[in-house]
This record gives structure tokens, sequence and C-alpha cells, in this order.
């Protein structure tokens, strides 16, 4: 499938709609070309939607500012650089609402039966999920470098060398991955816009604001602290600090979450992929 045969507003040109799957492509390569194409189309759409830039562009940097100039002399006087402190769950705050952007455009997709064309023609089945995931990856790595850039003005800084850059963007890009395939998956089950931008924030509140991203788990009641500390999020963000901060354990958080983050990541595309081949 030709990139021309897409139309860079989101719907397909006239060649594209007249055409007929006589066959469907298989393989690893068809499958790579086809997901790309889709992925450029996806980031075509980005980019003409100023919502979905202002949340790249700004949310993460409103929020980073809003807490820190709330909470900072707070957490500064339990001896927490807060700044270090709070940047990687803001960085998962933005990748979470990188996701939910990716769960919108799916579910607008699937009710102007863009995705029911595709499946009507030669293309490799997985182009479609994968082609949404390529390009909200992309827009995660852009919001999580924005956002790193601009905490550097308020001293975020990463203390343990370039490879640990790396470990964070790799990190960062596999949760993205994960919320990526679970709002796929919510989006694909529910299939109307309304009620699905209803449901965007029942797993975001819960993980984001029960972790231990913005203040300590000790801090929260004790009865909630197990959870608080074991959940996906609070590894995460565990362990993005301690890939940017001297001092902190590294493989207790770094491993919880890629067990978390791998195993949730296979379940929730295992569900989604099931049920986009259940679409009528």
């Amino acid at each position: 499938m030709s990139r021309d045969a897409i139309d860079p507003r989101g719907d397909f040109s006239f060649r594209a709609k007249q055409m007929v799957a006589t066959r469907r492509e298989s393989g690893l390569e068809s499958a790579i070309r086809d997901s790309l194409t889709i992925s450029w189309r996806n980031l075509i759409r980005l980019t003409r939607t100023p919502s979905a830039i202002v949340s790249v562009l700004l949310f993460p940097i409103i929020f980073l500012s809003c807490f820190l100039f709330a909470f900072g002399r707070f957490m500064s006087a339990q001896g927490i650089d807060y700044i270090q402190y709070l940047v990687p769950i803001i960085t998962l705050q933005a990748i979470f609402f990188t996701a939910m952007g990716a769960a919108v455009t799916l579910t607008k997709d699937v009710q102007t039966g863009m995705l029911q064309r595709c499946r009507s023609m030669p293309i490799s089945r997985v182009a479609i999920l994968g082609g949404l995931m390529i390009a909200y990856l992309v827009r995660a790595a852009i919001a999580t470098a924005i956002l790193l850039l601009f905490a550097h003005i308020y001293g975020f800084r990463f203390e343990t060398g370039i490879l640990s850059v790396i470990a964070y963007f790799a990190i960062a890009l596999l949760f993205a991955a994960t919320a990526i395939a679970g709002y796929s998956a919510l989006a694909l089950k529910v299939r109307q816009l309304d009620l699905v931008q209803s449901l965007l924030i029942v797993p975001y509140a819960p993980f984001l604001l029960l972790s231990n991203g913005f203040t300590p788990a000790e801090n929260f009641p004790s009865w909630l602290q197990p959870f608080v500390q074991h959940q996906p999020v609070s590894y995460t963000a565990a362990a993005l600090r301690a890939f940017s901060s001297r001092g902190e354990d590294l493989w207790v958080p770094a491993g919880g979450s890629l067990l978390w983050l791998t195993g949730l990541l296979v379940l929730l595309s295992f569900i989604a992929v099931r049920l986009y081949r259940g679409l009528s």
C-alpha cells in the first residue's frame, strides 16, 4: 500500500476507496511497510489538530510548574529535591495523555468506518494497530523530550550519565506502548466517542494519583500503602527516578517496572488485536 493512497487529512483518497481486497499481504516486510504508512497518516493528523499540539507542548509543562510551585517547599522540608522527584511522574502523566489521544483517534476511525475499509484492503492485518502504536510512540517521545528540556530550566538534571538518559527514554516508551495498547483495547470495546472520553480517566486517576510519583508512599494511609508501593506506575516512576538521580535504588524498581509493563503490554495487545479482529 503506497503512501499516496492515503489522504493526509485523514480520509482515504478516491483511489484507495475504489480498491477491492483481492488478496491480503502477509509477512514481516508488508506489516512494517503498511504500519509505517498508517503511522504517517496519524502523524499528519496530529500536526493538524491544535488540541493535540497543545497537549504535547503545554500540558506537561503546566502540570510540572503547578506541582513544583505548590509542593516544592513542603517536599524540600522533608529533604527531597522535588524537581528530581517530580519529573518522572509528570513524564508518565504526559504519556497517559498521549495514550488517551490514541483512544480518541481509534474510536473516531471506528465510527467513520475507516477501520472497516482498511480491513477490506490488501494491507497487513496488524497495520492499523501497529501504525497507531508507532505514531503515538513518536508523540510520546516528543512530549518526553520537550518536558525534560523545560525541566532543565527548573534545575532538573540527569546525574548518572548518557546511558541513563537512554534507559529513561526506553522505560518511558515501554510504558507508553503499554498505555496505548490498553486505551486501544478500551476504544475497540466501547466504540462510542462520548463514552470512551468519559472512561479515559478510569485507569489514569487511581494509578497516577495513588502512586509514589508525587509524594513518597509513606505519606499515604497505612492501609493504602501496599497498593501505592507495588502498582506499575509507582515502579515505573521509581525506575525513572533512579535513572536520573544519584543515590536511588535501581534494580528493584527497574525490575518491577519491566515485569509489570511487559506483562501488561502482552496482555493488553492480545486483547486489542482480538477486539480489532471482531470488528464488523
